[in-house]
């Protein structure tokens, strides 16, 4: 019996646990996609405060070290996170005050080559989102290939176009043929790209039974000299037979497992700062605003919470660790 016909029970952190800070930087962005809602590029919250920014970081990191976190995991959204201008200081800080943080980045990979070329030292993790209406798919290619035998995970997350649904997959295709190391994600679309946007509904029923079959796909090269140095910000997947798995919130997605009503989330571990700077416990309605990122006063809450919400949409709420309650309901793969 596989892991999909078995009760998820469980997601837990692969060692110790760990801070997970999500940052929507600005809603400044270099592309127009016609399935993405305006709040991700407008352009009205540009944020610009680096100075009062690190010195909140500072406050908020040495309270979750006063509770116990030795490792943390920041990752940073958008927008486009890549034209923020205070991103690089803000993550050489970040190496300055932390052992071995773990620096994420979801990007639209449409930055040059000089550019990563300089700045790739600062990641540990990079999702490459792949918008089929604005891609330069040469430069997408030519950075992925750079990153690839550089940084312990790249990812490239396919937006799946329902229009050019064929497209996005011949390009997985050039991915695959032209990369050594590479892990593709197929990313079914949320109407308007927002995180708790009901799921796109693709009519035709091949585009759904592809996204069924391909949550995604790797192939590493064990050749390639994959660093990892730092420390670990991972969370595993618990299932009631005992298999333990790596999470892949795309595929539990996909799987039909992001139901955590009643389950009890330890939402404390994660906040999510959003583009007007609000702070809140995870991205969730789950988790009350907790002040601003303008505010060096800001107090950290520590308790987790009862799951109030029938879907978790996503993939860094679904790696908060919870734990399945008697209470509460299962899965519905």
């Amino acid at each position: 019996m596989n892991s999909s016909e078995v009760s998820l029970v469980a997601i837990r952190p692969a060692e110790k646990k760990f801070a997970n800070i999500v940052w929507q930087v600005s809603d400044v962005c270099n592309y127009r996609c016609s399935y993405c809602n305006r709040g991700n590029w407008g352009g009205q919250q540009p944020n610009l405060d680096t100075k009062t920014y690190i010195k909140t970081l500072k406050s908020l990191l040495s309270q979750f070290k006063e509770q116990g976190y030795e490792a943390f995991k920041i990752f940073f959204s958008g927008g486009e996170p890549t034209y923020w201008k205070p991103l690089v200081e803000i993550c050489e800080f970040l190496h300055s005050v932390l052992d071995r943080p773990l620096i994420a980045i979801n990007t639209n990979m449409s930055r040059s080559l000089n550019w990563w070329e300089t700045h790739h030292h600062l990641f540990r993790d990079v999702v490459a989102s792949f918008h089929i209406e604005s891609a330069n798919q040469d430069n997408y290619l030519r950075n992925i290939k750079y990153l690839q035998c550089r940084l312990p995970y790249v990812a490239c997350r396919l937006l799946m176009h329902d229009e050019r649904f064929e497209e996005v997959v011949k390009f997985s295709e050039r991915i695959k043929v032209e990369l050594d190391n590479y892990l593709i994600e197929y990313a079914a679309l949320f109407d308007d790209l927002l995180p708790h946007s009901p799921m796109h509904i693709y009519k035709e029923k091949w585009k759904a039974d592809f996204l069924e079959t391909h949550s995604y796909e790797s192939q590493r090269n064990l050749d390639f000299c994959m660093i990892k140095d730092a420390k670990s910000a991972a969370c595993l997947e618990v299932y009631a037979d005992g298999n333990v798995e790596v999470l892949n919130a795309t595929r539990l997605i996909s799987q039909n497992r992001n139901h955590f009503k009643g389950w009890s989330c330890s939402i404390n571990d994660s906040i999510f700062i959003n583009t007007s700077g609000n702070i809140r416990l995870a991205s969730c309605n789950a988790g009350q605003i907790i002040g601003n990122i303008a505010d060096e006063n800001v107090k950290l809450l520590n308790q987790p919470v009862i799951c109030p919400l029938e879907v978790c949409g996503c993939g860094t709420d679904i790696s908060i660790p919870k734990i399945r309650t008697n209470k509460s309901g299962g899965d519905r793969a």
